[in-house]
């Protein structure tokens, strides 16, 4: 048997993390999460670029994770990317998801809304607001999420 043949053994931790990513440390990680970011820029109704998504982060005004792991114990990817904000309104304080995309979404879905609850916690929000795509309902529903309101979109040039 060749080591072509071989089965391959796990040689490290199997699964989906979420890493936060620091504002100071947003050059370091961009190249490793910016095609998904450009991507889901893509569906979120291409309110800015990646560029500018990138300098806002630095800023401080939204926080970047990744969602990185292994779902075979031999390589390691990025499976997706969260962006979030924190946003003071005149009666309430609400944890925003400004960008949520990825891949196999199983591996990590569950975690993501453990950290959103966690993050609204922490920073004393009254809610979470996801503004989202219909394929995100089921995971939502499945949370004790529901929607609110429905986003209509007229392109006008």
């Amino acid at each position: 048997m060749t080591s072509s043949t071989k089965e391959r053994r796990p040689l490290i931790k199997v699964g989906v993390d979420i890493i936060p990513v620091k504002k100071t440390e947003v050059n370091h990680f961009w190249d490793l999460c910016q095609f998904m970011i450009i991507e889901g820029l893509k569906y979120n109704g291409s309110k800015m670029t990646a560029p500018q998504l990138k300098e806002d982060i630095q800023e401080g005004f939204y926080q970047l994770y990744i969602l990185f792991g292994s779902e075979d114990g031999i390589e390691s990817k990025v499976y997706g990317v969260l962006v979030t904000r924190i946003t003071d309104h005149p009666q309430l304080r609400q944890c925003e998801v400004e960008l949520l995309t990825g891949k196999k979404r199983e591996l990590w879905e569950d975690k993501v809304i453990t950290l959103l609850e966690q993050l609204a916690v922490m920073n004393d929000c009254h809610r979470i607001s996801i503004l989202a795509r219909p394929g995100w309902k089921k995971l939502g529903e499945k949370n004790g999420y529901r929607v609110k309101n429905y986003e209509f979109v007229k392109e006008i040039l």
